[in-house]
């Protein structure tokens, strides 16, 4: 299911109300005379790059409201430290971290839905709602989204390719060493394959239309997903997808102009800002005669613990003033990813043209899976796509092998 995700020229008025609302005591129902009396402290985990930002805001919000917020930075285990301390009915009362998280964690216990009005919605990119919904509940609220897109040299490759075959025509008349560069590896990657994959019509899991997702209706070895492997295994016959270009060398080639043409996120951008270089970040193309390129979504929120030593507080913070305007740009300025917030969206993305790009090129992208059934798919898929590119399997042989190992997984799990 495609969802815009970004308006750049127009904001509702109702969810420019909704945002204005969560920023003004005086209108906010949180703040009315029914509003509980909050007391205690609330406890914060979060990354090495939100936990600076999350603890100059919550010395404010300390100020005013009057409740201790204490912001634990955890690096690189984030997700395994909260949930060894939740087994334990420890841990914080907040968890700041990925949507497709949200699936596992619901179905473990360890978080609680979240109450979000209709206004509160409506003021949130409606993408990023759906990314943290499991099975009707919304799990977490949304403050940036993220996906790739194309990163192009412009003194090298003057005007964005319409289709992935002028793409690939550009990038040879380049001149450079390669056509390209896509993180692939040995294993293969799922993530930044799945534009290419989509383009086809191959799909992971069905959607029932409403953004639900069947775990035993495997698309990967259907008609599209089978194209999908075989143009794998035609590019990388050509030579334009290659299992050697993987994280030590995506961008290292584009910044010192081995290739023109890059796939990756906004984080490859203070590498090639640095070199100097101009470029410019467009959507990745379809392939001629098939569908647009729909990257993965990914949307960063904060979850409530269900274990939340103070449960009140803890969904009184992150259905209000997590939705402030304020947070959400500073968030956004630290992290370089869009805002969630539809009015904090319209302000960063204003007079940045990266950030446009970006957005331009996830309009038909889809969130990723948060359903636990993804954990099947890593692995198998990268696989299947490495062998294809390395003429190690036919393109259907490899499609129809990881489908086979993803049913088998998620059967037995």
């Amino acid at each position: 299911m495609r969802r815009r995700t970004l308006g750049i020229t127009a904001v509702s008025a109702a969810a420019l109300g909704a945002a204005a609302a969560c920023g003004d005591d005086s209108d906010s129902g949180s703040e009315d005379a029914t509003a509980p009396a909050f007391s205690g402290e609330l406890v914060i985990w979060a990354d090495e790059t939100r936990t600076p930002v999350l603890k100059e805001f919550v010395a404010d919000f300390e100020a005013k409201v009057g409740v201790k917020v204490t912001v634990e930075e955890h690096v690189e285990t984030l997700r395994e430290d909260f949930l060894a301390a939740a087994e334990q009915g420890q841990g914080p009362d907040i968890l700041v971290g990925a949507h497709d998280w949200s699936g596992q964690l619901a179905a473990d216990g360890v978080i609680a839905p979240v109450t979000l009005s209709d206004d509160q919605k409506a003021s949130l990119n409606e993408t990023a709602v759906k990314a943290f919904t499991v099975d009707g509940n919304v799990y977490g609220v949304a403050y940036a989204m993220e996906n790739i897109g194309l990163i192009r040299n412009t003194d090298l490759v003057p005007d964005a390719p319409v289709t992935f075959e002028e793409l690939i025509e550009a990038g040879k008349a380049a001149g450079t060493q390669e056509v390209l560069t896509v993180e692939t590896g040995v294993d293969g990657n799922a993530y930044n394959a799945y534009p290419l994959f989509s383009s086809f019509g191959g799909y992971l899991f069905k959607d029932d239309g409403t953004g639900t997702l069947d775990p035993h209706d495997v698309g990967v070895d259907s008609e599209g997903g089978i194209a999908a492997f075989e143009k794998f295994a035609e590019l990388g016959k050509d030579g334009v997808l290659k299992t050697t270009i993987d994280a030590t060398n995506t961008i290292p080639f584009f910044v010192e102009g081995k290739t023109a043409i890059m796939i990756s996120g906004p984080w490859a951008l203070t590498d090639v800002q640095t070199a100097g270089l101009n470029y410019e970040v467009t959507a990745i193309p379809g392939f001629e005669g098939q569908g647009p390129c729909s990257p993965f979504l990914g949307v960063q929120g904060f979850y409530v613990s269900a274990t939340a030593a103070n449960a009140v507080f803890a969904q009184e913070f992150v259905t209000n003033y997590v939705l402030t305007e304020d947070l959400q740009l500073k968030l956004a300025e630290a992290g370089g990813r869009l805002p969630a917030l539809t009015a904090a969206a319209e302000t960063y993305a204003a007079d940045n043209a990266d950030v446009q790009g970006f957005a331009l090129a996830g309009e038909n992208g889809v969130p990723m899976p948060n359903i636990p059934a993804m954990n099947a798919v890593w692995e198998p898929f990268g696989r299947a796509q490495a062998d294809a590119i390395d003429q190690a399997a036919t393109g259907e042989e490899a499609a129809t092998t990881a489908a086979q190992a993803i049913r088998d997984a998620v059967a037995a799990s």
